[in-house]
């Protein structure tokens, strides 16, 4: 018997994400759309949408952490670019590779931990 497997690609990823389901606002010109994220980390995000996005686009991402009893949110505005895309159901899932994301991405991560 011979052993067909393909040989397993490396995880190209430089951080690990951390599985969430966070509601963000999303823009590639000038108008917000809303998104849903599926996982994050400091370096990118996985998102579910309603449109297609063209690879290489660039994107900004607009996070707030979730907060209760009128208490102050974090928030954070991250650029980035579109490094795939596909249909995912009814719905349309693409990766973000963020630029330079900024401290409070951290503290938001922590946040939703």
């Amino acid at each position: 018997m011979s052993d067909d497997t393909p040989p397993r690609q490396a995880n190209r990823r430089l951080t690990a994400r951390r599985a969430c389901l966070l509601s963000v606002n999303y823009r590639t010109d000038k108008d917000w759309h809303p998104a849903t994220v599926m996982n994050l980390s400091t370096s990118g995000c996985r998102l579910r949408l309603g449109e297609d996005l063209r690879l290489g686009a660039a994107i900004t991402v607009r996070f707030e952490s979730p907060v209760g009893d009128g208490a102050k949110g974090l928030a954070a505005e991250v650029p980035g670019s579109v490094t795939w895309t596909r249909i995912d159901g009814l719905s349309h899932a693409v990766g973000i590779h963020f630029k330079e994301p900024p401290p409070t991405l951290e503290d938001l991560l922590a946040a939703i931990a």
